[in-house]
């Protein structure tokens, strides 16, 4: 049931999202960290007003946040942070203007107050 949202500042140059996404999805699936894939919700969104530092314009980013229910060990959340991270590593394209921060975020919601139906 993860929900992964990708986050990129928009100096990263030639940055296909969907592509990305698809890769995560694939290697969590693969790795047997998800059920099924359709369990799998996956985002991005280009952010265009942002600052890193005090405005370092050599600096980007791509940060995904994973939001997962509680559960899981710190264990398996370290593991499923790398895998996104090699992922990411994998699939976002080399910059020559500017230094990419590649960053994974591990979220827990609460399985008492997550809802969620299928119509």
């Amino acid at each position: 049931m993860p929900h992964i949202h990708l986050e990129y500042s928009d100096n990263v140059k030639n940055l296909e999202a969907k592509p990305i996404l698809l890769a995560i999805n694939k290697a969590l699936v693969e790795g047997a960290y998800v059920g099924a894939a359709n369990e799998l919700k996956s985002r991005a969104i280009c952010q265009h007003d942002f600052v890193i530092g005090l405005e370092d314009t050599s600096q980007a980013y791509v940060h995904a946040k994973v939001s997962l229910l509680t559960g899981r060990s710190v264990e398996l959340q370290q593991q499923i942070a790398q895998v996104i991270l090699q992922t990411l590593e994998q699939h976002v394209p080399a910059q020559s203007q500017v230094r990419v921060q590649l960053c994974v975020e591990i979220l827990e919601m609460q399985k008492t107050t997550y809802s969620k139906k299928i119509i």
